[in-house]
């Protein structure tokens, strides 16, 4: 009875070992699977593996002239109502080569803040409009969306970078402000700080 006791307990362990501190290999370190509840030195660690990827990347180091000459033509949908409708209540775009597509409140999943517009000759640029047809952001994927990792840059309107999105090999995405800092991690839907507690406020 001792030794079933005994050979019992260890397989529990490996387990729930298996289960909540399974490792993977993500640019060169190994990481715990859920960053909440790994050690302060892996969170560290993450975090300056990505940052340095970015760094490399040359995203923190953009001046926004260029893009803000390229957004000017895309600064009002003149089709925003059409949108809309389409969004709200399934009517037909109004012309082809485009698809669109609402935005909402991330605290309440029912109200429109917003929509999309992504032209079928350019899916990984997303021009992200308010509900009177302004443009405010523009996000680029660099990589592919189902496959990790790859990142989103997030723009305004005017050019100038307002955070990137990091979607890590560990199923994490880690938010960087434009001067390359952590603003956090989103974990199940929650944004989570650089030692792993959560933050009270997100606005996106």
């Amino acid at each position: 009875m001792k030794k079933f006791l005994t050979i019992l307990i260890l397989l529990t362990a490996i387990i729930f070992q298996a289960l909540y501190t399974e490792e993977v290999l993500a640019y060169g370190i190994r990481v715990q699977r859920d960053y909440r509840f790994t050690t302060q030195q892996d969170r560290n660690k993450r975090i300056k593996v990505y940052q340095e990827y970015l760094q490399k990347t040359g995203i923190f180091n953009e001046t926004p002239d260029a893009k803000k000459e390229a957004y000017k033509k895309y600064r009002k949908d003149k089709n925003f109502r059409a949108n809309l409708n389409h969004i709200k209540h399934d009517k037909p775009l109004p012309e082809k080569g485009y698809t669109a597509k609402g935005n909402y409140y991330q605290m309440a999943d029912k109200i429109l803040s917003g929509y999309s517009i992504i032209y079928d000759n350019d899916p990984n640029t997303e021009y992200v409009y308010n509900t009177l047809g302004d443009l405010y952001e523009v996000i680029y994927l660099i990589g592919e969306e189902n496959v990790l990792p790859h990142y989103k840059a997030v723009y305004a309107f005017n050019g100038s970078l307002q955070r990137v999105i990091f979607s890590a090999i560990d199923g994490y995405d880690y938010i960087f402000y434009p001067t390359g800092k952590l603003q956090g991690v989103v974990v199940d839907g929650k944004l989570y700080n650089k030692v792993g507690r959560p933050v009270k406020v997100w606005l996106k």
